[in-house]
């Protein structure tokens, strides 16, 4: 049974999001969209940890609960993925076995599955996680106070930018026949890359509201991101992309207008979800990025142009911030294919 573009709608809103997230709002913030979650219903769960998965991309916590019957059941907690819960405070030992905690959320629509997707997560009298402040915590951040003095090289705290949510929504994007039908057709639960640990590209990679690392080599740039642990490289000293590979992040050539650096990116091998949640991307998909520095240099404008003539019908523009972080240590978990899989269906 596929996923109807109605029952995506939100999808971003949830990343985790989808970042864990998407569950959150946008992709992350997450790697789907919760569809296989009752959103029309909200359920309850008191009872104890027994396990605590801090993997990526996607946390779980498993719970034990008493029913009234006496029965013990174990339920499945799907939280967004580390990168977005270490913006959120968390960290691998935030939970341990033992830990009594009160769960309110949306279970699995599959009868006599317990899965659940949380909007809160209660230990006593701390809220560890509640999902109605996700979005606002994930838009914001303190100012950056310590400017970068080495270009971009550091780390950088992407800002959420709700208003991307609509600009990737197959509903509202402006596509092709063929865009149209694949985005109809698509199945989150068969046809979802992240399910293979396949990373997102650019502009989505660029857009999640994770943590960013640039790093300046001879000749390159390279740009790392926390929510897939997937990494990007930038040739400065190349001037076409004839003869590159196709690749998930593309090939891309950057050059610098004044302190700005622009990114041409082609060559990007085909993905299902390359251009938006359910519209894939092609062999003709074009990027241009624009990473602009701030006057003071503690953030920086990113800006994206996609095109991709298979299944957009017109391009596709958005814009995000990025804040620096120059203490804040970057730390990027492989993708485990054990529980990548998992979350591609109750």
């Amino acid at each position: 049974m596929t996923t109807s573009v109605d029952e995506l709608k939100g999808r971003f809103a949830w990343v985790a999001l989808a970042v864990f997230l998407v569950v959150m709002p946008p992709f992350a913030w997450g790697h789907h969209s919760g569809a296989m979650y009752d959103d029309k219903k909200v359920i309850t769960v008191d009872g104890r940890v027994t396990r605590y998965e801090w993997a990526n991309p996607h946390v779980y916590i498993y719970v034990d609960q008493i029913l009234t019957t006496g029965k013990t059941v174990e339920w499945e907690i799907e939280g967004s993925p580390p990168s977005i819960l270490r913006r959120l405070g968390w960290d691998k030992n935030t939970l341990h076995p033992g830990d009594k905690v009160t769960v309110r959320g949306h279970p699995a629509r599959v009868a006599g599955s317990y899965k659940l997707l949380p909007d809160d997560v209660i230990r006593g009298s701390d809220t560890l996680f509640e999902r109605n402040g996700e979005v606002a915590r994930l838009a914001r951040t303190t100012p950056g106070t310590e400017p970068t003095d080495a270009g971009m090289d550091g780390v950088w705290v992407t800002l959420l930018a709700p208003k991307l949510d609509e600009q990737l929504d197959p509903d509202k994007m402006s596509l092709t026949a063929r865009g149209k039908v694949a985005a109809k057709n698509f199945d989150e639960r068969t046809m979802n890359p992240g399910a293979q640990c396949v990373p997102n590209p650019a502009p989505v990679f660029m857009i999640t509201p994770d943590l960013k690392r640039i790093t300046k080599g001879d000749g390159f740039l390279l740009i790392d991101g926390e929510f897939d642990g997937a990494q990007r490289t930038v040739y400065m000293s190349v001037a076409t992309h004839e003869g590159a590979p196709p690749s998930v992040q593309g090939h891309s050539i950057g050059h610098w207008e004044g302190k700005s650096l622009v990114i041409d990116t082609a060559r990007f091998a085909g993905h299902l979800i390359g251009n938006g949640y359910g519209v894939p991307s092609g062999a003709k998909k074009h990027l241009v990025e624009r990473l602009t520095p701030a006057a003071d240099g503690t953030s920086l404008t990113y800006h994206f142009e996609l095109t991709d003539p298979d299944y957009l019908a017109a391009p596709v523009k958005g814009d995000a911030t990025w804040v620096f972080r120059a203490n804040t240590p970057y730390v990027a978990l492989k993708c485990n294919p054990d529980n990548a899989r998992r979350y591609a269906g109750p």
